[in-house]
């Protein structure tokens, strides 16, 4: 009798028990279910977005890279000397510039009083009576025309009729100021006709986000003798950073493609040297180029492809710097109030 160590592989796989072939289960074959029913229901979706979205995303591409001006009907591809026509254009750089300052001077402190707000309408400690009404009245800009409040800032600091230029001769501006030519001027009024549109929906919705956060969070931190001023920043700011993170990113793509009111107010001006506009953005560029003057709808889509671009490289930085894990969010605030005794998922030592 061979030793077990002499025996071969071959022979080794002989000597084990095959399995009968009745025996073997059959492997489940995956079958694909098509609920047409549902396909029925998403085609309307899909058609309109691809017709009022998709197709003019890239026609707009594909004009970029032509020569296509006015009613020229022999279009010829020229490749990327649009770009780079574009890219030599102090105006169009000007314009990108003035978007930046626009949203800048409107977007932080729209954020900023758009929090403490949110804080005082949902916090408990602050008896306030009406806390509905005053939401209804900082919200109602939002619902109103962008003509109308371009219309009615207009007025108001129209010269010499305007109330608000007339209060301001009054404190001691000179008479013969005419805030509409100046650059500055022009471009913080416009900012504040943003900030004043969209205050009221960005506290509505970070009050959303306060109202979702679980009540006992706060009075385990009340218990535990944290202050207001605590609470608000170790605790209800870490929990509603989703929501902060989603005005973000909203309140950027927004901003970057601001039309209405910088065009309606002012037209884009005043002019500055070198056929510069103060107030012009970039959205206001493209219209301008493309449906006034030259019509140069070549150049336009160019520019709409840079704005396109910029819109997704930003969006992408905002998600990195900014993506968040709302259940760690949550672990973290609930251990700056548990300190060492909290041992996550919600357990706490001794408890």
């Amino acid at each position: 009798m061979r030793h077990p160590e002499e025996i071969t592989a071959a022979e080794g796989t002989e000597l084990r028990p095959q399995a009968a072939e009745g025996d073997r289960k059959p492997r489940k074959k995956f079958k694909w279910k098509v609920d047409y029913f549902g396909i029925v229901f998403i085609i309307p979706f899909f058609a309109v977005y691809a017709i009022f979205s998709l197709y003019p995303m890239i026609y707009s591409i594909v004009l970029s890279i032509t020569d296509y001006e006015g009613y020229n009907r022999v279009i010829s591809l020229i490749g990327f000397e649009n770009f780079a026509w574009l890219a030599t254009q102090l105006r169009f750089w000007q314009s990108l510039l003035n978007t930046v300052m626009i949203f800048a001077m409107n977007f932080v402190p729209q954020m900023l009083f758009a929090l403490i707000f949110a804080a005082m309408f949902t916090g408990k400690t602050y008896k306030m009576r009406g806390k509905g009404a005053f939401k209804a009245i900082y919200y109602l800009p939002n619902i109103l025309t962008a003509t109308s409040v371009a219309i009615m800032f207009y007025t108001l600091f129209a010269r010499p009729s305007g109330g608000l230029w007339q209060l301001l001769t009054k404190l001691g501006m000179s008479e013969e100021v005419n805030l509409y030519l100046m650059p500055w001027p022009s471009r913080v009024i416009i900012a504040f006709i943003q900030f004043w549109m969209w205050f009221g929906n960005s506290m509505i919705t970070l009050s959303a986000g306060i109202l979702g956060i679980n009540p006992s969070v706060f009075e385990a931190a009340q218990l535990d003798g944290a202050s207001q001023k605590d609470i608000f920043l170790h605790i209800t700011l870490p929990l509603i950073k989703p929501i902060v993170v989603y005005s973000l990113v909203v309140s950027t793509l927004g901003g970057l493609q601001v039309f209405d009111i910088p065009y309606l107010f002012l037209s884009g001006g005043p002019v500055m040297e070198g056929g510069r506009n103060a107030t012009e953005t970039i959205a206001v560029y493209i219209y301008k180029i493309a449906f006034t003057g030259e019509m140069r709808y070549n150049v336009a889509s160019a520019a709409s492809v840079y704005l396109f671009v910029i819109c997704m490289i930003v969006s992408f930085v905002l998600f990195r710097v900014t993506h968040t894990d709302e259940r760690r969010s949550e672990e973290r605030a609930q251990r700056r109030i548990w300190g060492k005794g909290y041992k996550g998922k919600g357990e706490v030592k001794g408890l």
